[in-house]
């Protein structure tokens, strides 16, 4: 096994469909300023077997560099574990000859590629790899919608989902041209709450240039008072990247409203899985958001940090 280091336009032409958005060159590539360089490389015996996209900060490369996961890609679905063996020592090789400190991979959780991934963090831990953190995601499943889902649901959020439903509250999709009104809710709920929002409308905007973009609000008569933006990053796997609601207004139950008519409307496009992303950070819990994520009907996968010392 070789490892090749060439361009993003080679690496696209390569992998042209990665099994998660994050993994595709022309996503990385409008993110290289985000990091001090990017490094596109392959693995190779009789044909290429796998790929993986590297940034390189303070002399360690880590991937992601700008996504909520990253890791590897494989050219086909019969990759061999001593095919990935071979990749990974190799690697290693490559990485310390060139005297980097270490190697960061977050893969994603399991329900995006299962048997690749446990293929994956097994060869990551023979070789050396320690797991970092364990991280817990979120995710529901569109078969969960049924006409049961509420009863199905925890009575909390069954009870605050009525008072939505009572509130009368309205839930659309915007059109592109309004997606701001969307973004501008998140920005402020943020504000509000004292967390920071890592993404510039700006930044969304060039993001939009190479991922699908969904963008949905939630009024009480005429005032925006919760929204979400969604992303499109895997053949039938959307990602929740930011949604909230105005403090101001939480009586309503927001949050409550906005989950369900989500579920309903990825349900009734055939999508099947809606990652609503993690409720950890380090590991550590926010309690109130894995309760509420649970509450209203989520599933709960691992997504973990791999992390290997070089030199």
């Amino acid at each position: 096994m070789e490892i090749l280091e060439v361009d993003a336009t080679q690496y696209g032409e390569l992998f042209p469909k990665p099994y998660h958005i994050f993994n595709a060159a022309a996503f990385n590539s409008i993110n290289a300023y985000k990091c001090e360089q990017v490094f596109y490389l392959i693995f190779k015996d009789s044909k290429v077997r796998l790929g993986i996209i590297f940034g390189l900060r303070d002399n360690k490369l880590v991937s992601p560099f700008s996504a909520p996961f990253g890791g590897f890609v494989s050219a086909s679905d019969d990759i061999r574990l001593q095919q990935i063996d071979a990749a990974l020592e190799v690697l290693i090789t490559w990485a310390t000859n060139k005297k980097f400190q270490g190697m960061r991979i977050v893969s994603p959780s399991f329900f995006y590629h299962e048997n690749f991934l446990n293929k994956i963090y097994n060869c990551l831990y023979r070789s050396g790899f320690e797991s970092h953190n364990i991280e817990l995601n979120y995710q529901f499943p569109t078969a969960k919608f049924t006409e049961n889902y509420q009863n199905d649901i925890w009575y909390n959020a069954r009870k605050n989902l009525k008072r939505g439903f009572q509130a009368n509250l309205t839930f659309e999709k915007l059109p592109t041209e309004n997606a701001k009104q969307a973004y501008d809710v998140i920005a402020q709920n943020r504000k509000e709450r004292g967390f920071p929002l890592r993404m510039t409308w700006e930044q969304v905007q060039e993001t939009m240039t190479v991922i699908t973009a969904d963008f949905f609000i939630v009024k009480k008569e005429a005032i925006a008072i919760g929204a979400a933006v969604v992303f499109h990053v895997a053949d039938q796997i959307v990602q929740v990247i930011y949604w909230g609601d105005l403090p101001q207004y939480s009586e309503y139950k927001t949050m409550n409203f906005l989950s369900y008519n989500i579920f309903q409307y990825y349900q009734q496009q055939g999508v099947a899985m809606i990652d609503i992303g993690p409720s950890t950070e380090d590991s550590v819990p926010n309690y109130g958001l894995c309760e509420f994520k649970e509450s209203i009907g989520c599933d709960i996968s691992i997504k973990t940090e791999f992390y290997k010392k070089l030199n």
